[in-house]
């Protein structure tokens, strides 16, 4: 991080006025989330986590990373991994920003690289006000923001000189599959702003794009990989093989399998003609 304890004081109470009529992500709900549950999203002002702690599964040079995995997000993903907490909410715990800042210095006295939270979009102005109690407090670990990658530049820009490390997602490149999977209207161009304005603030070796590999080539690899060349070819990307069908992925019947190895290979082979320069595959350098 890169303001101070003060600054981020400000830029917490500058966030914060976003609850009133939330633009924090692409969907612009613009709704009042003060007084609860509120928008697409369907959140109100408070912070949620479900849990937290030093690991080791992140991309290699994240780690061992301070993993902050916070409930809610701001998709709706039928094929979320974790959906328990993410969609249904359950198992999460209320965290204050003292709460918050009391974590956040707890990790680094462990000996993590980074404080790395993990879908954050939602709730950046809680988020925000916790950085500010630990900074007060001598917290001084560079900030991963872990996110969908479909942000909204108004909150983006809130994180300039805050966020060290960007992690966000690059799930589609078909409007139509963002919409039906995850909910997302108008997926690509806010891909594309949001991706652009990470670059702006931090350059290309501070961002590292996950594109996770969908059945049937649903995710359209061949599209997405051409749009992330497009705002620079230095761009690293994972290419991740996990998925599997979990939630409510059987009501897709596409998508209703785990990926193969072609369909992995193609992901990778679209990175390759795109032009990307840095291509890994499950946080390795591909092949």
């Amino acid at each position: 991080m890169k303001l101070s304890a003060p600054e981020l004081r400000e830029r917490a109470a500058q966030a914060r006025e976003q609850y009133a009529s939330c633009l924090l992500c692409a969907h612009r709900c613009g709704v009042d989330r003060r007084s609860g549950p509120a928008g697409i999203c369907n959140e109100g002002d408070g912070l949620w986590l479900a849990g937290a702690g030093v690991q080791l599964g992140e991309e290699p040079q994240l780690v061992p990373s301070g993993l902050l995995l916070i409930g809610g997000c701001n998709l709706a993903c039928q094929t979320c991994e974790t959906f328990d907490f993410s969609l249904e909410r359950r198992g999460l715990t209320a965290v204050s920003p003292e709460e918050l800042a009391a974590l956040l210095l707890d990790l680094q006295r462990q000996g993590a690289s980074n404080a790395n939270f993990v879908t954050p979009t939602h709730v950046l102005p809680a988020v925000l006000e916790g950085l500010a109690v630990a900074a007060q407090a001598g917290f001084a670990l560079p900030v991963v923001w872990n996110c969908g990658g479909y942000e909204s530049l108004e909150a983006l820009r809130l994180l300039e000189g805050i966020v060290d490390f960007y992690l966000p997602d690059a799930k589609y490149g078909d409007d139509a599959a963002a919409f039906e999977l995850s909910g997302c209207k108008r997926y690509t161009a806010a891909l594309r702003e949001s991706l652009a304005e990470m670059h702006r603030q931090v350059g290309p070796s501070r961002i590292i794009i996950r594109h996770l590999v969908l059945p049937e080539g649903v995710a359209a690899p061949e599209k997405v990989m051409p749009l992330i060349a497009g705002i620079s070819r230095d761009l690293c990307v994972n290419v991740m093989s996990q998925y599997r069908p979990v939630f409510r992925a059987a009501r897709f019947p596409v998508i209703a399998r785990g990926v193969t190895a072609v369909e992995v290979r193609a992901a990778v082979a679209a990175a390759r003609a795109a032009g990307l320069q840095s291509i890994l595959v499950d946080g390795r350098p591909a092949a």
